[in-house]
């Protein structure tokens, strides 16, 4: 397996891991910085980017989050829908029921009428019933509410336009 390629070293022995207390300061090396990221403004262009970019983001976080509720309501919509249609078919079954039962019901009593007439009395004074009415209370005023009266002045003005 062929060695790794070395680059020249100023001298040949590696430096041990130990701090040197002997070191020289980094200003006296030949070394240099890396620029910090603030140190220079960046061009109008990028930083038109760079703001596009981040609108755009966050427009399609709330384009999603949208989109996400109404698929939402429109499924939770569609299945009120469903259960209401299903109660309104079970009423309109129980309907024709009634009005089935409420035929045969009025076919069996004309039957009956026909077989035996005379079990129908008419009607007459001496077989009403009649009832007096109850004594009349007195009247309750109602307590009044937060709702504000009307000025007497404007008395005439409608107030549903």
């Amino acid at each position: 397996m062929p060695e790794p390629q070395r680059y020249p070293q100023p001298s040949d022995r590696r430096p041990s891991k130990r701090v040197a207390t002997n070191r020289q300061p980094a200003s006296d090396r030949n070394v240099k910085r890396l620029p910090q990221t603030n140190s220079f403004p960046l061009p109008v262009w990028l930083r038109f980017l760079v703001t596009t970019q981040k609108l755009s983001i966050a427009a399609t976080v709330l384009l999603t989050v949208s989109v996400f509720a109404i698929y939402g309501w429109t499924v939770y919509a569609q299945d009120q829908w469903n259960q209401q249609y299903k109660k309104l078919e079970q009423l309109k079954r129980q309907e024709r029921q009634l009005s089935n039962a409420t035929g045969s019901f009025d076919n069996e009593m004309m039957r009956s009428i026909q077989k035996n007439p005379g079990d129908l009395v008419r009607e007459s004074s001496t077989n009403a019933l009649f009832l007096q009415a109850a004594p009349l209370r007195p009247k309750r005023e109602a307590p009044s509410t937060t709702v504000s009266e009307l000025p007497k002045n404007k008395q005439n003005e409608s107030l549903g336009y």
